[in-house]
């Protein structure tokens, strides 16, 4: 179907003669035949260019995270992308596509820091002796003082938490016992069988360094165990070595030595 301007410009073309056709008049005589007005015309102009508004909301809606406060309650949903997103208290966390999280502002920042969440769901905790961080999805709930992790539950009725450093306690929602687990260990619970399973045990390694400058030890350590090792000072030395101990193990005896602090964050 052509539309009201294709008609007048096909009517011109078809009945102009040189000299003879006057083309303002024919295109008036054309509008007033087909009782075409300037409303009409801007009226058909709107509804061609709805679609595309519509279609650019949609793409917008989906690409970008939503931000929502409910009451005391903040939450955060990532659509189609992951979302990076800083917890009050400086922790940091990846939500990956389809997930979300929420938690209560004020007692976030005054006396618990619980999380809950749903989906796929990376947390970077920052270390908090007298405040323990929790995480509560639909199935499982870890509970650490400040570590890096992994919570899973974007498959149905499965909950998986791969711990990357550090150290944290795993249970089901509803069930009592738990379980400790370390950096490289990921365990799953599901909603038919509620003891925890251990799917992979903990990474432990062997490693002699000899004089060796601290961020070459680090970058060795990072390297080894995934997870980005950062010291607030780096021009001490070590020589020691390491036979199958824990990352936090190795961290600890390394600031004891050289009196340093050191920072594990998300690569």
């Amino acid at each position: 179907m052509r539309t009201p301007d294709e008609k007048c410009l096909h009517f011109v073309l078809r009945h102009y003669q040189k000299n003879k056709l006057d083309t303002q008049k024919a295109l008036k005589a054309f509008k007033e035949k087909y009782q075409i007005t300037e409303q009409t015309r801007k009226s058909f102009r709107l509804w061609w260019i709805l679609p595309g508004m519509v279609a650019a909301i949609l793409v917008v809606v989906l690409i970008y995270p939503r931000f929502q406060e409910n009451g005391a309650w903040k939450e955060v949903t990532a659509y189609s992308h992951p979302v990076d997103y800083m917890l009050p208290d400086s922790s940091s966390i990846t939500l990956f596509p389809h997930s979300s999280v929420r938690f209560h502002a004020k007692d976030y920042q005054s006396s618990s820091r619980r999380v809950h969440m749903e989906g796929k769901v990376a947390f970077s905790v920052k270390h908090d002796n007298a405040r323990p961080f929790t995480v509560e999805g639909k199935l499982s709930q870890v509970r650490v003082l400040g570590t890096v992790f992994t919570v899973d539950e974007s498959r149905a009725d499965t909950a998986v938490v791969q711990v990357m450093s550090g150290k944290i306690q795993f249970s089901a929602i509803g069930q009592s016992d738990t379980v400790i687990l370390t950096g490289g260990m990921t365990a799953q619970v599901t909603g038919e069988r509620k003891d925890i399973q251990i799917i992979k045990e903990g990474k432990t390694g062997s490693f002699i360094f000899d004089n060796t400058p601290l961020p070459k030890v680090l970058e060795e350590l990072s390297k080894f165990y995934k997870v980005k090792l950062v010291a607030n000072k780096t021009d001490r030395r070590l020589t020691a070595s390491f036979k199958d101990k824990s990352l936090d193990e190795i961290i600890e005896i390394i600031e004891k030595v050289l009196n340093v602090r050191i920072e594990k964050k998300k690569q």
